[in-house]
C-alpha cells in the first residue's frame, strides 16, 4: 500500500488510533512459500480469467494463499465490485448485531417509525429486508434515492417473493445510520464498518461510491483490492471469528449461506449454488445453476457485473476472488464470463 494511501485512510477514519490502523492495514493473508505470480497450479483458470478482462485472481484455503495472479495491475489496486458490494452489507448487519444495536428478527418499523402504521410494512423484519423477501422494491418510474425507498409500497406480502433490488440496501444504510447516531457512535455506516470490522482484518483501504446525500452505497458502491475482498470473505467463512475473537455476529453470517422459502438460492448478500435444477432463472447473469460444474453445493458467491466474483466454500475452507476491469472501463470483456467454466478449470487443481 502506498504511503499516501496510508495517510489518506488514517485521516478518513479519525479518531481511530493510527498505529492500530496501520498495523491492521499491513496485515495480510499468509502467502504460500512459492510466489504465485507464475501460478503453475491454477494456470488454466488464470488464463481463462485474464482472457475475459480479469485483473486479479486469488485462491485462499484456511487463510493461506494457494495462488494469485495479477496480469495487468498491481496486487494493491482497488477495483469496483458492483453488486459484489452486497457481501459488505452482510458484514454491516453482523457488526450491528454483535454490538447489540440490531436484531435479525426485529421489525424494520422499530427504526423506520412511519412503517409501524402501515398494514404490510409493519410486518417486515430486518431478516426479510436483508434476504430480499420484504416485498419492497423499486418499480418502473420510481426514483432511486432514499426518499423514494422509504415511500415504496410493497409489491407483495413479506416472505412470499424474492427481489434482488437496490431499495433494501438504501434502507439498510439509513437504518444503520439512525441506530448508530442514537447510540452516539460513528453515524456513517461505511466508516463504522471500516473502523470496527474491516480495518482489524486488513480489508483496507476500501472506497465507497456515495449518493447526493453523502450516503455510501451498500448495493454497488465498494472498491477494494482482491486481497481485501478475500479478507472479508474469510470473515464470512469463519462466521465472524478473527484471531479467536467473535468480531461479527455468527448467526447473521450463517444467514449469508442460508436461502429463504421464496428463493433458496439467495442468502444475505450472497448467491448460493444449492438447488441448481427445476426452478426459474435467478435474477443475476450467471450460468452457475444451468451448466454443470464440480463446485460443491455449499458454494456461495458475491457477484457483480463483468465477472466480479467472491466465492466462499465453507466445507473446503476456501475463498476465491476474481475481479475484472469491466466496471471501471468501457470494454465489455466480461460478457462471455462463465462461472461454471471457471470453476471447472479451478477445481481440477484443488
Amino acid at each position: 500500500m502506498a504511503a499516501r494511501e496510508y495517510r489518506a485512510l488514517a485521516r478518513w477514519v479519525q479518531p481511530m488510533n493510527r498505529r492500530a490502523l496501520l498495523a491492521a492495514a499491513a496485515s495480510s493473508l499468509a502467502p504460500n512459500a512459492a510466489r504465485a505470480q507464475a501460478l503453475p497450479r491454477f494456470a488454466a483458470a488464470a488464463r481463462y480469467s485474464a482472457a475475459r478482462g480479469g485483473v486479479s485472481f486469488l485462491v485462499v484455503r484456511n487463510g493461506i494463499v494457494l495462488g494469485e495472479d495479477y496480469p495487468t495491475a498491481q496486487a494493491e489496486t482497488r477495483w469496483p465490485l458492483g453488486q459484489g458490494t452486497r457481501a459488505f452489507a452482510a458484514l454491516l448487519a453482523a457488526s450491528l448485531i454483535e454490538d447489540r444495536l440490531m436484531a435479525l428478527d426485529e421489525p424494520v418499523a422499530m427504526t423506520l417509525g412511519d412503517w409501524g402504521a402501515h398494514p404490510v410494512k409493519s410486518a417486515i423484519s430486518m431478516r426479510m429486508l436483508l434476504n430480499g423477501t420484504s416485498g419492497v422494491a423499486f418499480g418502473r418510474g420510481d426514483g432511486r434515492d432514499l426518499a423514494a425507498a422509504l415511500a415504496l409500497e410493497p409489491v407483495d406480502r413479506p416472505g412470499l417473493s424474492f427481489s434482488a433490488d437496490a431499495a433494501p440496501y438504501l434502507l439498510l444504510a439509513e437504518i444503520a445510520r439512525r441506530k448508530l447516531e442514537a447510540r452516539g457512535r460513528e453515524p456513517d455506516p461505511a466508516r463504522y464498518l471500516t473502523e470496527r470490522t474491516l480495518a482489524p482484518i486488513g480489508c483496507v483501504p476500501i472506497g465507497w461510491t456515495r449518493g447526493p446525500d453523502g450516503a455510501a452505497s451498500f448495493d454497488t458502491g465498494a472498491t477494494v483490492s482482491a486481497r481485501g475482498w478475500a479478507q472479508a470473505g474469510e470473515l464470512i467463512r469463519r462466521e465472524g471469528i478473527y484471531r479467536a475473537r467473535q468480531l461479527a455476529d455468527d448467526s447473521a453470517l450463517r444467514e449469508t449461506t442460508r436461502g429463504s422459502f421464496a428463493e433458496p438460492r439467495a442468502g444475505i448478500g450472497l448467491w448460493l449454488a444449492a438447488t441448481r435444477r427445476g426452478r426459474a432463472p435467478v435474477l443475476i447473469d450467471s450460468d452457475l445453476w444451468s451448466a454443470p460444474s464440480p463446485a460443491p453445493l455449499d458454494l456461495a458467491m458475491a457477484a457483480g457485473d463483468g465477472g466480479q466474483r467472491l466465492y466462499i466454500v465453507r466445507s473446503e475452507s476456501l475463498v476465491i476472488v476474481r475481479q475484472s476491469h469491466t466496471l471501471a472501463h468501457a470494454p465489455a470483456s466480461g460478457a462471455d464470463w462463465s462461472d461454471a467454466a471457471f470453476l471447472s478449470l479451478l477445481w481440477r487443481e484443488l
